[in-house]
């Protein structure tokens, strides 16, 4: 499995733009997206929402077969974060694309874990 390239990343963010989804809603999805992938993944909590990752996606093992689904008053912790951060649309429109292949990626990794059990 590889890694998303820069291609890939454009290319989510363009669909992203297409939805034309307000602030609101574009910093609450970021959110929830950042605090899916921190509840899954053992150096979660080094993902910054306005910052490109690159980490070693160590799952945790207490994620079997599913993706654990976080709790809202943290995805918005989170987004309050994101929104005193001020980012532009593009930005928040680049990072979601980011995080969205980057949870797909755990979503693979994960489901790869199940069938090896």
């Amino acid at each position: 499995m590889s890694p998303f390239t820069k291609d890939d990343v454009v290319q989510q963010a363009f669909k992203i733009y297409k939805q034309g989804e307000t602030m609101e809603k574009s910093i609450w999805r970021l959110a929830e997206l950042c605090v899916t992938i921190n509840k899954n993944v053992k150096n979660g909590y080094d993902i910054k929402p306005l910052e490109t990752d690159n980490l070693v996606l160590l799952i945790r093992e207490d994620v079997n077969g599913e993706l654990l689904k976080p709790p809202e008053n943290e995805i918005k912790e989170v987004a309050e974060i994101i929104y005193n951060e001020n980012p532009s649309k593009s930005e928040l429109d680049w990072f979601i694309s980011e995080k969205i292949l980057l949870l797909n990626e755990i979503k693979e990794i994960i489901s790869n874990n199940r069938k090896h059990h």
